[in-house]
């Protein structure tokens, strides 16, 4: 196994490297690590030689290599930077900067309790305050205004007197293309010390391999699995096997994503990947002599990388899965946060999170915090900082209550961590990981641990296929049950009738068709089974009482077709809900089948895990946890089975050895 990235015991490329590795020797292969030559020897395992060779990591053909000058110059302006964020676009001032023209509606929203009435003491002068600086600033730009009066009159006298323009216009472009010339060179510069990194990166990683075959010489029969590679490094390792006799079969697995944003967006970016299109296709024609494989690990990567049409790609297990272990009873629930402190992973929202439930779970004992809070990159990033300020605050305010661990932890401490969870938050940006695996997700649900993840993202979609089969069980319970299918809802676009078209219904974000539902009393959930033509669609819902007056907030929900384009979706009613409001914001809609149920029992309203279509649901979604812990619990170890089933080390290898 390579991976140039590893250089320490710490993160999922070393965990990802031991459960392969210890699989392919129970397969009885003979198993060799090789990483990057800074692996310290002292951490080298005894079950299988290392080879530390390789000088360039993953991420070292990527950003742009830059003189020791252009470096400290970007090191201040990233720290001035940082800090302007932090005391500015973070503080009071801020808050206030961007309500300025709304501050009443923002006074009327704040909820009135003891903690917002006690900061509306700093907010209401800190708002003062403002106000009259910004009526100095205007004072003293008064000079200002009056220079640029004078200019534009003389200007305009000028040209009234026949002044010659052409003369002006010269100066000007003459002006411009001097200033022009500096950027210019130094744009040039930036690409060709990128092209000259990555170009480092291929010729490091070509040589490297060869030494690596040179020491080993492995043959016919034996397996060069490389879990992280980049086109760069394909390209390295096309032109170290290009001249080479064949010999082992060679496993390329790629993990990251090449298309940004979502499925329905791919035909739009295909001129962002051709050159990567080119440059794969060159490789994997001088490395036709060779056995090669490529995979990915998710099917969504792997329609991705077959869009290029440069190889077969096959999606592969996950291999590093723990199994559940038996917890000891205990009186209030873990809550845990797994990784990196970082904003795509959503760290910057659990101290919101935790604001929501302070008064009801934390501070009662029925809920504690255990999260991992070093950050990513040495100062971390700006919202972490703050979150991680708040989150010590809240630390001091109950001991033991939130626990925050500000340093990398070891291979060992990391699993004992995972599985001590009762409940993982996977707050990431549903975008980033639209197509992309998590690690954490994989082994959180292997231990049977319920998850909370974003609505639209790869996490989400593991375990949709037993959210709505538990959907389904959910409907035939109900003791009262009034389904409306979409031909019987009355839809409306802007005040006219809306009908679908075989059998159809489509919307889009600025004219959303709108049906509207009347709830008889004791209604208690609603239930949509849809069919979708499209792999996603997005409904808005809005509860209102007799009146007319919404109850809630309007729900945005983002649901992806399953098998047979099956998509459900389970919400509670409210006691005084008389009326409820269907808007198809987005897809095209094959089925609707629109529920009003009546439970007897509470019902939680999920299984195995939860999903958040907004940020400002996933208190609720813990709430319901909180619940019925041990139904998410029982369903979540039951998942595990078959999850475990499919993604484990043994199955990855035998995959790749068949």
């Amino acid at each position: 196994l390579i991976d140039q990235s590893i250089a320490s015991i710490a993160g999922h490329h070393y965990e990802y490297a031991v459960h392969v590795l210890e699989a392919a020797r129970r397969a009885g292969f003979e198993p060799y690590l090789a990483t990057n030559r800074r692996f310290p020897k002292e951490q080298h395992p005894p079950e299988w030689r290392t080879l530390p060779l390789y000088q360039a990591g993953f991420w070292d053909s990527e950003g742009v290599a830059e003189s020791s000058l252009v470096k400290w110059l970007q090191g201040i302006w990233r720290a001035v930077r940082f800090q302007y964020r932090l005391s500015y676009h973070f503080s009071l001032f801020g808050l206030l900067w961007a309500v300025r023209h709304r501050f009443s509606e923002f006074l009327l929203k704040q909820p009135l309790d003891r903690t917002h009435l006690a900061s509306l003491i700093t907010l209401l002068p800190a708002a003062v305050l403002l106000k009259l600086g910004r009526l100095v600033l205007l004072l003293l730009l008064l000079p200002v205004m009056l220079v640029i009066f004078l200019w534009r009159a003389t200007g305009r006298l000028m040209l009234a007197g026949g002044f010659p323009q052409l003369y002006l216009k010269e100066v000007y472009w003459e002006i411009a293309d001097t200033l022009r010339l500096p950027r210019e060179l130094m744009a040039r510069r930036i690409g060709y010390m990128k092209w000259w990194k990555q170009y480092r990166s291929l010729r490091s990683f070509q040589k490297d391999t060869l030494r690596l075959l040179d020491e080993l010489r492995p043959g016919k029969g034996d397996i060069v699995f490389i879990p992280t590679l980049s086109a760069i490094d394909m390209m390295g390792l096309s032109e170290a096997l290009k001249d080479r006799e064949p010999g082992p079969s060679w496993h390329l697995l790629f993990r990251r994503d090449i298309y940004p944003g979502r499925e329905s967006e791919y035909d739009q970016q295909e001129w962002r990947v051709q050159g990567l299109r080119q440059s794969m296709a060159v490789s994997r024609e001088k490395m036709q002599r060779h056995e090669v494989r490529f995979y990915t690990d998710t099917e969504e990567l792997t329609r991705q990388y077959n869009r290029l049409g440069v190889g077969e790609f096959r999606t592969v297990p996950i291999p590093h899965t723990h199994a559940a272990v038996p917890k000891p009873a205990q009186s209030s629930l873990r809550v845990i946060y797994v990784g990196d402190a970082r904003r795509e992973k959503g760290y910057h929202f659990i101290p919101r999170l935790m604001e929501d439930l302070w008064a009801d779970y934390v501070a009662t004992g029925r809920l504690t915090f255990h999260l991992q809070s070093n950050f990513n990159i040495p100062n971390g990033e700006p919202e972490a900082v703050i979150a991680r300020q708040q989150l010590e605050h809240f630390a001091a305010k109950k001991p033991g209550s939130v626990e925050l661990f500000t340093k990398p932890l070891t291979s060992a401490q990391y699993k004992d961590f995972v599985l001590s969870g009762d409940l993982n938050l996977l707050l990431y940006d549903a975008n980033n990981y639209y197509a992309r695996s998590s690690g954490i997700l994989v082994e959180s649900l292997s231990a049977g641990i319920p998850v909370v993840a974003p609505a639209g993202s790869w996490l989400a979609r593991q375990f949709q296929p037993a959210v709505n089969a538990y959907h389904g069980a959910v409907s035939e319970r109900a003791s009262r049950r009034m389904s409306l299918m979409m031909e019987e809802l009355h839809w409306e676009l802007d005040d006219e009738v809306v009908r679908p078209v075989d059998g159809e219904l489509s919307g889009v974000d600025r004219a959303r068709p709108t049906a509207l539902i009347a709830v008889p009393p004791r209604t208690t959930h609603l239930l949509l089974e849809l069919e979708l033509a499209a792999p996603e669609a997005v409904l808005y819902v809005e509860q209102s009482d007799a009146a007319g007056y919404r109850i809630g907030r309007r729900m945005r929900r983002v649901l992806e077709a399953g098998k047979k384009g099956r998509a459900t979706d389970l919400l509670a009613v409210h006691e005084r809900t008389r009326k409820i409001t269907l808007a198809l914001g987005g897809g095209t809609l094959r089925k609707l089948d629109a529920q009003l149920l009546v439970m007897d029992e509470e019902t939680p309203l999920s299984a195995v895990g939860m999903v958040y279509h907004d940020h400002a649901e996933i208190a609720g979604l813990v709430r319901d946890l909180v619940r019925h812990q041990t139904h998410y619990a029982h369903t979540a170890r039951a998942f595990a089975r078959s999850w475990q089933a499919y993604h484990n080390s043994d199955r990855l290898v035998g995959e790749i050895a068949g």
